[in-house]
């Protein structure tokens, strides 16, 4: 979601470079790592810290079961979903929450898949029903995080009058414009 202007490329690469250098130990690239993250523009540092995309990579290399292509289906799903749900000209709050919902709704699926191959004949009756419990509780957990991420979403959204979502929560109803 964040363009990157011609100069945040080179820095990007800049502090990647030290990273290297400091974790390999030297002291002196740490400290110079250190000074560049303070002086780095507010993009770099947004592009530098965005997490989002290596956590629902690995959610979606669990929830493929090994396909390529459906890892990479629910990866650029959950990017359409954020971009989708964040709208035109989001605010940095309201991109945030748009791509909170889209790697919960990979969390979503994912317990949903997990739970699902409890089931399959192949694999079902090889947890303990202990387990399956536990397994629920997670789904049901990542589930009220999602509903939750929505509801915020849309309170945000329809205080700047750009509600794209309505939630109904009574009837665990999401409508998407």
């Amino acid at each position: 979601m964040l363009e990157l202007t011609d100069g945040t490329q080179p820095r990007i690469q800049e502090l990647k470079t030290l990273s290297g250098k400091a974790e390999a130990g030297d002291k002196d690239a740490r400290r110079e790592l250190r000074r560049l993250v303070r002086e780095s523009s507010p993009e770099v540092i947004a592009k530098c810290s965005e997490f989002i995309h290596t956590y629902r990579n690995i959610l979606a290399k669990t929830a493929s079961g090994g396909s390529p292509l459906h890892q990479e289906v629910i990866v650029e799903r959950a990017r359409l979903m954020a971009l989708e749900l964040a709208g035109d000209n989001p605010t940095p709050l309201e991109t945030l929450l748009a791509d909170r919902v889209a790697s919960l709704w990979v969390l979503v699926e994912l317990q949903e898949a997990l739970g699902a191959a409890w089931y399959d004949r192949e694999t079902g009756g090889k947890s303990s029903p202990a387990f399956m419990l536990q397994m629920a509780r997670l789904l049901e957990s990542a589930h009220r995080r999602y509903l939750a991420a929505i509801k915020t979403l849309a309170q945000v959204q329809k205080m700047r009058g750009t509600s794209r979502v309505q939630v109904n929560i009574g009837e665990n109803q999401v409508n998407v414009s």
